[in-house]
């Protein structure tokens, strides 16, 4: 496996970003809100430090630089599993599938 620069990790935490949204939007539970709003909200900050690199840094080897990412990985591998009985949409549920393991490996160090 090839080393993911902080470019791959913005790609790929946009794209979970918006996935995550979809699943809070489509699901009508208020727990599995909280938690896609909980993990939303992990993402979100690891993004604000993301943000604060130069355009220049992009090439870069890609490491967590919020503490709070290590628990969302945890939800992310609790989620995974249980997927189907959580998100209802087909294409959500899609882009979930193939994000989380592509997310939790970046949180691998």
């Amino acid at each position: 496996m090839s080393q993911k620069t902080v470019s791959d990790a913005l790609h790929i935490f946009y794209e979970l970003n918006s996935a995550l949204s979809d699943a809070y939007w489509e699901t009508n539970d208020i727990n599995s809100k909280d938690l896609f709003f909980a993990m939303k909200s992990m993402l979100q900050d690891e993004l604000d430090e993301l943000h604060k690199l130069s355009i220049q840094d992009h090439i870069y080897p890609y490491e967590p630089i919020n503490p709070g990412v290590g628990q969302l990985s945890d939800k992310l591998r609790d989620l995974h599993p249980l997927m189907g009985s959580i998100v209802l949409r087909p294409k959500t549920y899609r882009n979930l599938d193939d994000l989380i393991p592509n997310a939790c490996n970046l949180f691998e160090i």
